[in-house]
């Protein structure tokens, strides 16, 4: 036993030798002048919003918004509700959507605005379930909409996206109808539209133009409290009317293969969507909140340009975000969806899934959760997060090809900040690295103990975090959520793979605790712990705040979801996805008929139906069992490239939907009803996977392959000689159920 220790001590001593020490410095620390931006907006509930050049405000605290895009015109109208339900759980609280001129005047002078068109009937589901709304009004959009969502006569119109008469007087038009569709459901008047964006990505056109849209919108009574363009825009910043708003793609589907190893993943300077340098942009940034309106979480392939979005890049891409400054992040796109049939632009499939978080069919992808737990802690931290300043460390990393080097960035406001430690690289595999973190501050030094940081992963770190009136001096966890249930409060870490947790309190901010199963050191001032038999631990601050620290896994914090529960602060752990609604929590999850969850706080006795219930130290669980179900679907090959499926439109209660698991070799693959494309897949070596509930009411579909084309880039090598050498075929197709079950809340 004795032995044992020695050696373990041993390795222990021998981790920290190997220690790459890293320092960062915020001795300097200021306070830069806050200018407010002339939007501010009070609704008739008294909620205040505002903006300054450094971040957002919410009743004039720092907010930190999360945004995601779903176009509603490429989702059926009866799933909308549903799915945005599944932004709300994933974090979000703006839903952003194009509205797509062509999509709403196809014949000229006729407007359509009814079915998945109904723009209104969309923004007041995402006003039912408290969530705010941003359109991008365009004219000119782009979305790869045919034309860049311009109808055909618009697009023949010389002088389009310029002050032209006759281009302006069309737009008036459109602006007039989407003032109609969106009347008294600005934020002024109570309703959840909060912002706007004019045109898109306007970066060969004149100042002047973006100036007269605005006033040409706000004519047509289009009120919102925040104007925005993309940073990619002339625009004239002089006149501080629009907020720009970046874009970044880790994956890129206009670039061969999806692209190369980008410089997304250094902390760099404000950017859009380049990669010659870091830092070019073509406005003032000191006058403007840094803010994303495109933060890609995938990207559409083409004909052309295939690949697979790796999850953990997507949330290491937006860590990256978090870390160089940004104050909004809105993603394109959160949610993939259809496009409608004649107004897609050429070279792009029917579906536009973009390898989303929330896919084509609303299915979660594993980038969801990854997602989540970054925006769990911004919405839990973001009013401490936002008016913090970034510091970067004297010899930063620049060269993307650089795997030796850690990429690390601070951002701190005073004596407390985050350190953003990034070991992921798009399309590099990043060896782990065995790190100590210095942060020099004014008044003291911050020593770090050592930590593995696996390759393709990242790390949060906190340092002088208060939590009530105690000061955790640092942790070598990343803080993940903050419940606030009066004079409870409860801190949620997420452990570092292979990272045995520890962190410090300084103990003047201590009355009592109770560190059971720690292994606890007095230095000084500070009371420093590191994990042993337990995970958790808790101790009341000078104020009697009773606080409690849990670590969780990776796992658990991937399937845990923050949100309410009889008005208190809760989280739920479960590998089902998680729709809470007000009087009911909804789960659905594939092929497993058994459902667990965990509640945290315990106790809480808020399900009105349990059939079973365990109680541990920190969680209550609870069991649900649902029946056994085989999906009544078949499946024919008339040949090698022409699978024929037949379906049964009857479900049992407990099966929300049926899943089409589809595996092929070939270029591409067509999914064919009544003679129609309703929807396609480009190969990219993933399985396809199909909602089969939107294909239910016409009975039979047939899945149709395409021929390999050579001129077909980004497929793996291997996969691609796989085709070759078997032709193209049908690898396998299965069914398997999607598992619901609805709990209805307690009063």
């Amino acid at each position: 036993m004795f032995r044992t220790f020695l050696f373990g001590l041993l390795m222990l001593f021998v981790t920290v030798l190997q220690a790459q020490v890293y320092q960062i410095n915020i001795k300097n620390a200021t306070t830069p002048k806050r200018d407010n931006i002339p939007m501010l907006g009070t609704n008739p509930a008294g909620t205040k919003l505002g903006v300054n050049n450094q971040y957002f405000t919410k009743n004039d605290k720092p907010w930190f918004p999360m945004m995601g895009e779903l176009h509603y015109n490429r989702v059926r109208p009866e799933d909308w509700e549903t799915e945005i339900l599944k932004m709300k759980s994933g974090g979000l609280s703006i839903v952003a959507t194009y509205v797509f001129w062509n999509e709403h005047e196809r014949e000229k002078g006729v407007w359509d605005w009814k079915g998945n068109r109904d723009l209104r009937q969309f923004i007041q589901l995402c006003q039912k379930h408290g969530l705010y709304v941003w359109l991008r009004i365009g004219p000119w959009s782009h979305g790869e909409q045919l034309n860049g969502g311009y109808p055909e006569w618009i697009q023949k119109l010389k002088g389009h996206r310029s002050n032209n008469p006759e281009y302006l007087k069309e737009s008036a038009v459109l602006f007039n109808q989407i003032a109609q569709q969106t009347k008294d459901l600005f934020f002024a008047a109570g309703g959840p539209i909060i912002g706007t964006q004019l045109e898109n990505e306007y970066a060969s056109g004149q100042a002047a133009h973006i100036s007269t849209l605005k006033e040409m919108a706000q004519k047509a009574q289009i009120n919102p409290v925040y104007w925005s363009v993309t940073a990619n825009t002339v625009f004239d910043d002089s006149k501080m009317e629009v907020i720009p708003l970046q874009g970044s793609y880790a994956y890129r589907g206009w670039e061969r293969a999806g692209g190369v190893a980008t410089k997304d993943f250094l902390y760099g300077n404000d950017q859009w969507i380049m990669t010659d340098a870091l830092g070019k942009v073509f406005y003032d940034v000191n006058k403007f909140p840094r803010g994303l309106c495109e933060q890609g979480a995938g990207s559409q392939m083409t004909y052309r340009n295939r690949f697979v979005v790796a999850p953990e890049v997507v949330a290491a891409h937006l860590q990256n975000q978090i870390g160089r400054g940004m104050n909004l992040v809105g993603y394109y796109m959160f949610h993939g969806g259809t496009q409608t049939p004649g107004l897609k632009e050429p070279g792009y499939p029917e579906s536009y899934d973009f390898q989303s978080p929330i896919d084509e069919f609303g299915l979660i992808r594993p980038s969801y959760k990854q997602l989540k737990v970054l925006h769990t802690f911004i919405n839990d931290f973001g009013t401490e997060l936002a008016p913090m300043q970034v510091y970067e460390p004297e010899n930063r990393v620049r060269d993307e090809k650089n795997t030796s080097d850690l990429r690390y960035v601070a951002r701190a406001s005073g004596n407390s900040g985050f350190l953003f430690l990034g070991n992921t690289q798009a399309r590099i595999t990043m060896p782990d690295k065995t790190v100590s973190m210095q942060v020099n501050l004014a008044n003291e030094t911050i020593h770090f103990p050592a930590l593995l940081l696996k390759g393709q992963t990242t790390a949060i770190l906190p340092f002088n975090l208060k939590v009530g009136s105690a000061l955790i001096k640092y942790a070598t966890a990343q803080p993940f959520a903050k419940l606030v249930n009066d004079k409870n409060i409860t801190l949620f870490f997420k452990r570092l793979n292979g990272v045995n947790p520890q962190l410090a309190i300084d103990t003047r901010t201590l009355k009592s605790k109770d560190i059971t199963g720690w292994k606890v050191t007095q230095a000084a001032n500070q009371l420093q712990l590191e994990a042993g038999s337990r995970t958790d631990c808790s101790f009341a601050d000078v104020d009697g705040n009773q606080i409690n620290v849990v670590f969780i896994t990776t796992s658990q914090a991937e399937n845990a979801w923050r949100t309410k529960l009889k008005g208190q602060d809760a989280l739920l752990i479960t590998q089902a996805d998680v729709l809470v609604q007000k009087d009911q929590v909804t789960l659905q999850q594939l092929s497993k008929p058994v459902f667990d969850l965990m509640v945290y706080p315990k106790g809480l006795q808020v399900f009105s139906a349990v059939t079973a219930k365990t109680t541990s130290t920190l969680f209550d669980t609870y069991r649900w069992q649902s029946p056994v179900y085989k999906p009544q679907v078949e499946v024919k090959y008339p040949g090698n490239k022409t699978a024929e499926v037949t379906l049964n439109p009857t479900l049992p209660k407990n099966v929300n939907d049926i899943i089409l698991n589809v595996n092929y070799l070939g270029n591409d693959c067509d999914l064919v009803q009544q003679g129609l494309v309703k929807t396609d897949n480009l190969f990219n070596g993933e399985t396809w996977q199909i909602s089969l509930q939107r294909f239910w009411k016409k009975g039979s579909f047939s899945l149709n392959l395409k021929d390999w084309d050579d001129k077909t880039t980004g497929v793996a090598v291997d996969k691609v000689q796989e085709i070759k050498a078997k032709g193209t075929s049908f690898v396998s197709i299965t069914a398997v159920p999607q598992y619901q079950t609805i709990i209805n809340l307690k009063h």
